[in-house]
């Protein structure tokens, strides 16, 4: 190797590890925030249609298992996944407690929370299932 092209090299690797020291420290000098859920008042103050990725599935793939819900002011709701291997649809009614929306069925309960988040408003959508496996979405107001 050429002195010239040996200097360059060992300037970029020294620019290289600095930058990958910095990087992180820099990272973790501010404190992540964590959205705050705020008590559901009424159900038609956030019914509509709310989609998002679900988590939690055994054998799921990130991006992959798609939910979309639509709630309706009565208390009604209709939600369907459309995963790699087919739509799972399911209907139900919401009732409001402690501030969060419920579903309990024979084989799930589902707990609706909602966070408005600074203009990026979501609804968390936690389940469990008769199995004690859980499902967790972030489900945002659909177009």
């Amino acid at each position: 190797m050429r002195p010239n092209r040996r200097l360059f090299v060992l300037v970029m690797l020294t620019l290289m590890a600095s930058v990958s020291f910095a990087i992180p420290t820099h990272l973790m000098a501010g404190t992540p925030s964590r959205p705050t859920a705020v008590a559901i008042v009424d159900i038609p103050s956030i019914a509509g249609r709310w989609s998002g990725i679900l988590y939690g599935r055994p054998g799921g793939a990130r991006g992959r298992d798609w939910v979309e819900v639509a709630l309706h002011a009565d208390g009604t709701y209709t939600l369907a996944s459309a995963r790699m291997i087919g739509v799972f649809n399911r209907s139900g009614t919401f009732r409001l407690a402690d501030g969060k929306l419920v579903s309990e069925g024979e084989n799930t309960r589902l707990v609706l929370t909602f966070v408005p988040g600074g203009g990026k408003r979501f609804l968390r959508a936690e389940s469990t299932m008769a199995s004690g496996q859980s499902l967790q979405a972030d489900l945002y107001p659909a177009p």
